[in-house]
């Protein structure tokens, strides 16, 4: 079989993706789904079946629950894992806004142990205000 040239002499074969009758894989698939909303009813309601495991499927951006939900592997529309942050994973002490260090960091606290003064000064606030507390229960 020949197959026609064009520009530039580059003979024209059809993709994988390309179909017999010219449509793409993905034209076909869009037009069964079409086939398929024909047949549904105007209104979905909460207890439609097809609706909530399409729901299911996606996952958003902002979902909180992801993390613990994730089955290890990713569904359609999902960008997985790869732009992922690296985290500090050692010990660290905290600090008053709750900043985690960064991931090159190397455990060496270099800080004139102002935020460790800070914590303290916190802490004995509140002893002294559960001491206070608990000296008026027993008055």
């Amino acid at each position: 079989m020949t197959w026609p040239t064009y520009e530039r002499g580059f003979p024209y074969r059809p993709t994988p993706r390309s179909q017999p009758d010219g449509r793409s894989i993905s034209d076909r698939g869009r037009s069964e789904e079409l086939e398929k909303a024909k047949t549904m009813s105007l209104s979905r309601y909460a207890d439609d079946r097809q609706l909530n495991d399409e729901q299911k499927e996606q996952e958003r951006w902002n979902d909180p629950a992801l993390a613990f939900l994730s089955r290890g592997t990713t569904t359609k529309g999902s960008k997985g894992t790869k732009g992922r942050k690296k985290t500090y994973t050692g010990a660290f002490e905290p600090n008053r806004y709750g900043i985690k260090p960064g991931y090159r960091w190397d455990g060496v606290d270099r800080s004139i142990g102002f935020e460790k003064r800070w914590f303290e000064a916190r802490n004995q606030q509140q002893n002294i205000k559960d001491l206070q507390y608990a000296w008026q229960m027993d008055e």
